[in-house]
């Protein structure tokens, strides 16, 4: 029965961390080029149960394998398209197919999908963070918004080629974590493949969170908690008849 309190402990701080997920990524709908966010669940690894002779030596007999409910293994992002919108900005960019833009940061590069950048004080091409986007040459300086980037992501201005942006794509985009601020971090170099999509400048990737999916799984996620949380108090409320009630017959 005690057994029992830990499998609805589980399954309830389980669903709070559906539930936070869910939460950023509603929160997110309308940051570009955010990425949502799912949580993999899995069942805590079977405990065998034996059972003992008097002498305390276990036996080879079998009674069979009890689980201790389930846990959040790891967050999963979820690399889909989001939707592209034309802005006319010449600094918006979007990027159509797999690939992510590389920017200086101080932890180093850091790659995003977020195309929605600006020009400092010194010509450069940033984000709204103020870190540096790079090409091949390095930082990116555009001076005025009068550049065009063609669809391979060469840069041109007043007809000379300045650079071409530094995209990369991922064999396995799971090698990625998020590094906040709409950044991920590479934890694999070995896995960086080149850019094969298409850049669109004067267009600016969305949010790829569905908001009606999400409420979906904050509704389902709340109802399972509710669940759990029903079935601990009725476990705790036979514990305590055993121990207050019972007991003293």
């Amino acid at each position: 029965m005690v057994r029992g309190l830990y499998t609805a402990a589980t399954g309830m701080i389980h669903q709070r961390n559906r539930l936070d997920t869910v939460a950023s990524n509603i929160a997110n709908v309308n940051t570009r080029g955010f990425k949502r966010d799912m949580v993999v669940e899995r069942a805590f690894e079977d405990e065998l149960l034996l059972r003992m002779d008097k002498d305390g030596i276990p036996n080879s007999r079998i009674i069979g394998t009890i689980t201790h409910g389930v846990y959040a293994d790891k967050v999963m992002t979820e690399f889909k398209q989001g939707n592209i919108q034309e802005t006319g900005k010449s600094t918006d960019i979007a990027l159509l197919g797999g690939g992510f833009f590389t920017v200086m940061t101080d932890q180093g590069e850091l790659y995003t999908r977020d195309g929605s950048f600006t020009i400092d004080s010194y010509g450069r091409l940033v984000t709204a963070e103020g870190w540096q986007v790079l090409g091949q040459n390095g930082p990116v300086y555009v001076y005025n918004d009068q550049f065009t980037v063609d669809p391979y992501g060469n840069i041109m201005l007043g007809g000379n080629y300045i650079d071409t942006l530094r995209l990369v794509n991922f064999e396995d985009p799971e090698v990625l974590q998020k590094a906040g601020d709409n950044y991920f971090i590479n934890t694999d170099q070995a896995g960086m493949i080149p850019f094969a999509g298409e850049v669109r400048q004067g267009f600016a990737e969305g949010s790829n969170v569905d908001v009606i999916r999400e409420m979906v799984d904050m509704m389902t996620a709340t109802r399972a908690y509710e669940s759990n949380q029903k079935i601990l108090k009725m476990i705790d409320g036979t514990l305590n008849k055993t121990v207050n009630e019972v007991g003293r017959v």
